[in-house]
């Protein structure tokens, strides 16, 4: 049996979503703190809503900042106790990478688009996971696939590392990904939402349900 696929569900924004995401099993949940995207939720709503819900399982906290100056990321780090940082932007990494590694949490690398895989240089320290996700304009959530053929040959360039993916994915082709790239986890926005924001546990289960028995 192949093994199980990882599902992050990313732009959160409430407490009755995060608590559908607790109960069907999913490995990570994402904050979106840049202000322009239609999921934005500050830090001090994402204090409440997690207050509300509890530290009651072993989903992850993944905080998701567009070029945030260091002392934002570092501040919701230690208020939210997040797990991970996503950062994306034509910002640096390096720096979001070590602040990462003095507080003991995890990033993601983010690459977006098709960029020649050659050129591809692991940056240090290590990210915890890879996330391959479209080009699109706000980063994320727009509903766009990347290409998967090229992403299944961006794991292999990066393997060891866990790597997944991203855009445009939803239950009616997550199954197809999967088998095609061969990720470790999934990361979905639009693609389990009634409105942007607002998500459908009906489709988070199905994903999850695909994940648990992925075919590869």
């Amino acid at each position: 049996m192949a093994a199980r696929v990882g599902l992050k569900v990313c732009g959160v924004t409430r407490a009755e979503d995060l608590r559908d995401c607790i109960e069907l099993g999913v490995d990570a949940v994402g904050f979106n703190f840049w202000p322009k995207s239609k999921r934005f939720i500050d830090p001090l709503r994402t204090r409440k809503l997690l207050d509300a819900v509890g530290r009651t399982s072993a989903i992850q906290r993944v905080g998701v900042f567009v070029d945030a100056p260091l002392r934002e990321v570092e501040a919701a780090i230690a208020t939210l106790e997040l797990d991970l940082i996503q950062p994306h932007g034509d910002a640096p990494v390096e720096p979001y990478a070590q602040l990462a590694g003095h507080w003991k949490v995890g990033w993601i690398w983010v690459i977006r688009g098709t960029p020649e895989l050659d050129r591809l240089v692991v940056p240090e320290p290590a990210p915890s996971w890879v996330l391959l996700d479209a080009a699109v304009a706000g980063y994320g959530g727009a509903g766009q696939t990347t290409d998967w053929d090229w992403a299944a040959a961006a794991l292999q360039k990066l393997a060891p590392l866990p790597v997944w993916l991203a855009g445009g994915i939803d239950p009616s082709n997550a199954a197809q990904a999967i088998a095609r790239v061969g990720p470790a986890g999934i990361d979905v926005a639009s693609g389990v939402e009634t409105a942007p924001g607002c998500k459908s546990r009906e489709a988070i289960a199905s994903l999850r349900t695909i994940c648990n028995n992925p075919q590869r």
